[in-house]
């Protein structure tokens, strides 16, 4: 569900590389549609969970916590990066980097999904979850390697954005199957949701850089519409 998958959006990589300036916009524009739908998912699945949290818990409040700090802690460790490295090659990876771990906590809490499902029996789900999520992911992959096209990031770096990125869904997966609790699913839940929202923010620096040197607000719009519709169209084939 998680790595393969990712890993077979990635290899796209070599062909995306030959796209014009207007083509690279409309694909960062659309990743960013993608995470906001994403975004959006996730939030939602949240709130239906915390509705099983005990009350002394305070789902709702755990929500905010975790999607907030998640938030202001990448926000502040990109800007350290960027900081950090003067190249603006080493800023498009760092934003890579960050739609790779936004993307690898919302895989998080898929893989828990999945395995919450097996571990009540329900076979049939768990395995639809699959299909569902694998499809998903390989959308995914494509939007981690948008930022870096005009650049040359090694082989390794692909990889280990791929491994972030896809990894994470395995370690949900054993978490739900194993350890199911309605507490940690929100937790991981809410964390994704804050991550995924900060690398749209990450993301639309990025465009925003870009439109200085050449306007193109259509394109911009209409890729953030194109990549929310394509997640769900998935999720209408999904469920």
């Amino acid at each position: 569900v998680g790595v393969i998958p990712v890993f077979l959006g990635i290899f796209w990589f070599p062909a995306l590389r030959r796209l014009g300036r207007r083509a690279m916009t409309f694909l960062m524009a659309a990743t960013a549609g993608l995470l906001i739908f994403l975004g959006l998912e996730t939030i939602v699945e949240a709130f239906e969970v915390a509705g099983e949290v005990p009350a002394s818990f305070q789902g709702v409040g755990l929500i905010g916590i975790g999607a907030v700090a998640t938030f202001l802690l990448l926000d502040a460790i990109s800007r350290r990066q960027t900081g950090l490295s003067g190249s603006e090659s080493e800023q498009h990876i760092a934003v890579a980097m960050m739609i790779a771990t936004g993307i690898g906590l919302h895989n998080l809490g898929e893989g828990l999904a999945i395995g919450a499902a097996y571990n009540v029996g329900e076979i049939a789900l768990g395995n639809f979850l699959v299909v569902g999520f694998i499809i998903q992911n390989i959308t995914e992959g494509l939007g981690i390697i948008a930022p870096v096209l005009r650049d040359r990031p090694s082989l390794g770096r692909l990889a280990l954005m791929g491994f972030i990125g896809g990894a994470p869904a395995i370690l949900g997966a054993w978490i739900g199957a194993f350890a199911p609790s309605p507490f940690l699913a929100v937790l991981f839940l809410a964390i994704g949701t804050g991550a995924i929202f900060e690398v749209v923010y990450e993301i639309g620096k990025l465009i925003q850089k870009d439109a200085t040197r050449q306007p193109m607000p259509m394109t911009v719009f209409s890729g953030v519409l194109t990549g929310m519709l394509v997640l769900w169209i998935t999720g209408l084939l999904i469920k």
